[in-house]
């Protein structure tokens, strides 16, 4: 089977999130016994093609001056040509911004099976910043699809709700085996893993919740990402006199994050909006309690005994990072081993045969 990806990110960009990492993790597996085609947007220092383990990636689109969305815009104008010129059986599709859904539908080959990847759904998001009812295209988008490979039971109520008539396969992200070769030790710092993305990520709840902690007991936290929005954080920073608890490291490379997973006390992740939230599934298969908001779909993917605070309100938030930061070493430590079973579930091989299934069922149906 030949196997087209439309992918809007790269592993090697450091602004990638999650998504990339599912693409190349399935498609590892796939490529011994399929052709697989990877498109992608170009990304500083990226080069026009690139091999991995089978998989061939192909770059798409340019920056144009300092416009920091032209690669994608780029990428976006340049589908349908490439589309059209590659030979293939399967397409299969990740959701991207600003809609979710793009115009594939309506360029694809009619005689071959189109699948939806729903690895970005956050057009509501976008039409908060930037004033503009981006969330219109992709409620309406959906429905130019019939098939969805989705990653939580949440996210395919949510496409069913919008597409009535849509097939949805729910296929969770995995977890690689390096997080469960962690030894983990109970250390004095909360660690926050991801983008820098302010109100997405929830990092202003999160340093209002630590501002209402009396500083003899606030723990030290140590925020590890990149992204857009670091001149934001830095203000909120200021504004709420976090900086001298507040660590930024920026983009880690993998033995720098299995440290951190290895050394924190637990992991927090105040999200507003994810569609899995991967790394929760790798603290916990890291042997660490993560502390969550109680809403959709965090609740859904990490271990049932993780923390949870009421939905998107800081002061619950303070009180429940105080109580697990002030828990004895061995309780947490014992939480982390319960938190590492229940990441088992999460794994690589599993949803890549699954995935595949799907895939097949695809292109016989």
């Amino acid at each position: 089977m030949r196997i087209l990806h439309l992918d809007p990110d790269d592993m090697d960009n450091p602004l990638s999130g999650g998504g990339p990492v599912r693409t190349f993790e399935i498609y590892r597996r796939l490529a011994r016994r399929h052709e697989v085609t990877v498109l992608t947007p170009t990304f500083l220092d990226s080069t026009p093609t690139k091999e991995r383990e089978g998989i061939q990636y192909v770059r798409l689109g340019r920056k144009i001056r300092n416009h920091g969305s032209s690669h994608h815009i780029t990428f976006l104008s340049s589908l349908p040509k490439a589309v059209r010129q590659i030979e293939y059986d399967l397409l299969v599709e990740d959701f991207m911004p600003p809609f979710s859904a793009t115009w594939t539908p309506w360029f694809r080959r009619r005689d071959k099976p189109h699948i939806a990847s729903v690895q970005w759904f956050f057009a509501h998001e976008y039409t908060r910043r930037l004033k503009l009812p981006f969330h219109w295209g992709q409620n309406l988008g959906v429905r130019w699809y019939e098939q969805f490979v989705v990653l939580t039971e949440d996210m395919k109520r949510t496409i069913e709700r919008l597409n009535p008539k849509a097939n949805c396969r729910v296929l969770p992200n995995g977890v690689s085996d390096e997080f469960y070769a962690i030894e983990p030790r109970v250390g004095d710092f909360m660690l926050f893993l991801g983008r820098i993305e302010v109100h997405a990520k929830g990092l202003d709840l999160l340093l209002k919740a630590m501002a209402l902690l009396p500083e003899a007991k606030r723990p030290r936290l140590v925020l590890a990402g990149v992204g857009f929005q670091e001149a934001e954080l830095s203000q909120w920073l200021n504004d709420t006199g976090m900086r001298p608890w507040v660590e930024l490291v920026g983009h880690v490379q993998a033995e720098r994050r299995t440290q951190l997973l290895r050394d924190c006390r637990f992991m927090v992740m105040p999200s507003r909006v994810e569609t899995f939230g991967m790394t929760l599934a790798e603290a916990n298969a890291a042997g660490k309690c993560t502390v969550i908001f109680d809403a959709a779909p965090m609740n859904e993917v990490a271990a049932p005994n993780s923390p949870r605070a009421k939905a998107f309100d800081a002061a619950s938030l303070a009180s429940v990072i105080d109580q697990t930061h002030q828990l004895p070493d061995a309780v947490l430590a014992e939480m982390g081993m319960a938190a590492r079973q229940w990441a088992r579930r999460y794994n690589w091989d599993v949803v890549a045969a699954q995935q595949e299934a799907f895939y097949l069922q695809a292109c016989e149906s």
